[in-house]
């Protein structure tokens, strides 16, 4: 008894185990999800963080393709200098609403793996640099951060830098635009700024440099090359289909041959018969008839001397 009551526990114990290895494991695919996940980790630990300082964010091991880092500034030094971390410049003078005496910017970048994951493009679109996201938050409550609105002015938008990754592909640099990813799914594509930066007016989103992919045009002695494989290939499957079909029809011949031959053969059977103390063949059956070809009268016996 004492024995199936250990089992029984160690049995629920594993069973929890196994149940939160896999909620550990679990890989949203939603960035609306991503962003709040981000959130709730940059919460943990932000009364110890200095003000101004740019922290890394932990997070856990399958977002490992994943960086976040967050940042903490008072409204007054936002209004007077903007903020310039991880790549995104805010401009100055710039409102929030609602109003919050503390600001927490948080920022991601993802890697090519979770790119392609959490967005997708067009098939003739690819992905020049990762996806940089960031999202504004009143950090007057450290334990609860809401997300803020900022008043951004079409004059003197938002930029996000790309520049390390646009000189990566200087051959297709003409074909580079900034995509903009909506929360409802939606792509905005524009034109890069000054030095392949994306401009923005928007509180907070994600964004990233695209390649549009350009397909060449095969060269038309290429074409008939093709072309004349392509028929040379019909024409030698066609022999060969041909051949193949004239093999079976005389195979089948010849089968069908042999087998009358050995219909033919069952049929004419010989018979055996004793002689004595031998075994001699003998026919059941004649197929011809003996008959005289000629008739004779022959003598009667009162001629008969």
């Amino acid at each position: 008894m004492g024995s199936t009551i250990t089992a029984n526990i160690c049995l629920v114990v594993f069973v929890i185990c196994v149940i939160s290895n896999l909620q550990s494991m679990v890989h949203c695919t939603n960035p609306r999800d991503l962003d709040d996940l981000i959130r709730s980790y940059a919460s943990r630990g932000n009364t110890r963080r200095h003000t101004g300082s740019l922290y890394d964010i932990p997070l856990p091991s399958n977002l490992s393709d994943i960086k976040a880092s967050v940042v903490t500034v008072r409204y007054s030094m936002f209004w007077r200098k903007g903020a310039n971390f991880s790549g995104v410049n805010i401009p100055p003078m710039v409102k929030t609403t609602p109003y919050a005496k503390r600001i927490a910017f948080v920022y991601e970048s993802l890697g090519a793996y979770s790119s392609s994951v959490y967005f997708r493009l067009a098939d003739n679109y690819s992905f020049v640099s990762p996806v940089i996201g960031f999202t504004a938050y009143d950090a007057t409550n450290t334990n609860d951060l809401k997300k803020l609105n900022l008043s951004i002015k079409r004059d003197d938008p938002i930029l996000i830098k790309f520049d390390p990754y646009a000189s990566q592909h200087h051959q297709s640099i003409r074909r580079i635009k900034c995509v903009t990813f909506g929360d409802n799914g939606l792509l905005n594509f524009s034109n890069t700024a000054r030095n392949y930066e994306c401009a923005t007016t928007n509180s907070r989103g994600h964004y990233a440099l695209v390649d549009l992919n350009q397909k060449t045009k095969p060269k038309p002695e290429l074409v008939r090359r093709k072309w004349w494989w392509l028929a040379l290939a019909a024409i030698g499957i066609s022999v060969l289909v041909v051949v193949v079909i004239v093999l079976v029809v005389i195979l089948v011949r010849k089968k069908k041959l042999r087998e009358m031959e050995r219909e033919s053969e069952k049929s004419e059977t010989i018979g055996n018969i004793w002689i004595g103390r031998s075994r001699m063949p003998a026919a059941t059956m004649v197929r011809t008839q003996p008959c005289l070809e000629y008739h004779e009268d022959l003598p009667s016996s009162s001629n008969i001397p």
